[in-house]
């Protein structure tokens, strides 16, 4: 066995025909396809003192495993991109022990901790993290996820388990906006639509609906890439040629999808109009899988009963103070979510 880092950029694009082939053998979302990795860090992730580590493993001359890792300005070795990627996982085709990766990494690369979020509980990285032996680990699950089957058909009615009150909001929802042009956008009919984009994305500012750092040029220049490779679709809600909400939709096969970034203005339900008339576009003449991403956020609940899934974290630290300082940091997170919810109530 051979263990490599892969440290520039160059090095990077040379593994694209063989993380494609390894990518195709394995269960793996989006988020781990060489595209999805290599514009994240082209685009968002390349400098601020973060380095590129990408870790290859080979047999007998064969790429078996890929981490797609580097390591940020606060030396924590970390999944690419991982605060835009809802599901991150190590690529491999056979059984790689984590302990022996990890040891040749500690004498390779400088870091002081290990911060691998957004896991699966059915990832290769969770499998082999829990048998990982370190008094200094820690696996919390404090995320979830959650997917919609949808029948072939007129939603809402092609959905067995809905509820009367959901068929009846989603049904008010679609009322509401009727009148409204919706559009989805695929980078065989349309022209990647960054002027719409721009527009939403600074009335969502200057409303205050989010930091002025939201959807960066970099991250503009990412979708757009992703977008003509054929990895996301748009869909578009307007009225009198205003933008009212944009989703970007990962496609993963004709028959699933995973609603990515959502932009909006505050018109009264607009992001669930948009997310309801994609469903019935895409659903009208087959089945399909949804997948609504990070989070159980009450709109999901309330208009689309999904079943929700635990997303994990795998953090390893250099000692024992570190462990217990993170324990100390991420309980006071937690009380201070806790009590701001319920000043809001």
């Amino acid at each position: 066995m051979k263990i490599e880092v892969i440290k520039n950029i160059k090095e990077f694009k040379s593994l694209q025909i063989e993380w494609d082939l390894l990518f195709s053998k394995g269960d793996y979302s989006l988020f781990q396809s060489f595209n999805f990795n290599y514009y994240s860090w082209k685009y968002v992730i390349k400098g601020n003192r973060n380095q590129l580590a990408i870790t290859v493993v080979r047999t007998n001359n064969n790429l078996v495993g890929i981490f797609p890792f580097y390591v940020d300005g606060k030396n924590r070795l970390r999944f690419i991109n991982d605060l835009h990627f809802d599901f991150c996982d190590i690529l491999t085709i056979s059984s790689l022990e984590l302990s022996i990766i990890l040891a040749y990494l500690k004498k390779n690369l400088s870091f002081k901790s290990i911060r691998l979020i957004n896991i699966k509980q059915e990832s290769n990285i969770y499998k082999q993290g829990i048998l990982l032996n370190t008094k200094n680990k820690i696996v919390s699950s404090n995320l979830e996820y959650s997917t919609l089957h949808v029948e072939k058909g007129l939603f809402p009615y092609n959905v067995p388990h809905f509820r009367s009150h959901q068929k009846h909001r989603i049904n008010k929802a679609s009322r509401k906006h009727k009148q409204k042009e919706y559009k989805i956008f695929t980078h065989e009919k349309y022209k990647y639509p960054e002027e719409d984009i721009i527009t939403l994305k600074e009335k969502m500012i200057s409303l205050g609906l989010r930091k002025d750092n939201f959807f960066s040029n970099d991250m503009l220049l990412l979708t757009q890439d992703l977008y003509y490779k054929g990895k996301i679709i748009i869909g578009i809600i307007k009225e009198d040629n205003q933008v009212n909400g944009i989703n970007f939709i990962i496609k993963e096969s004709s028959g699933r999808f995973i609603f990515w970034i959502d932009l909006f203005d505050t018109t009264q339900m607009i992001n669930i109009a948009n997310y309801i008339f994609f469903i019935k576009n895409i659903s009208f003449n087959h089945s399909v899988t949804l997948n609504f991403g990070r989070g159980r956020y009450f709109y999901k609940v309330s208009n689309f009963a999904p079943i929700f899934h635990q997303l994990y974290g795998l953090f390893i630290f250099s000692n024992v103070f570190q462990k217990i300082r993170f324990i100390i940091f991420e309980s006071f997170k937690t009380y201070v979510k806790l009590y701001y919810r319920k000043l809001k109530k």
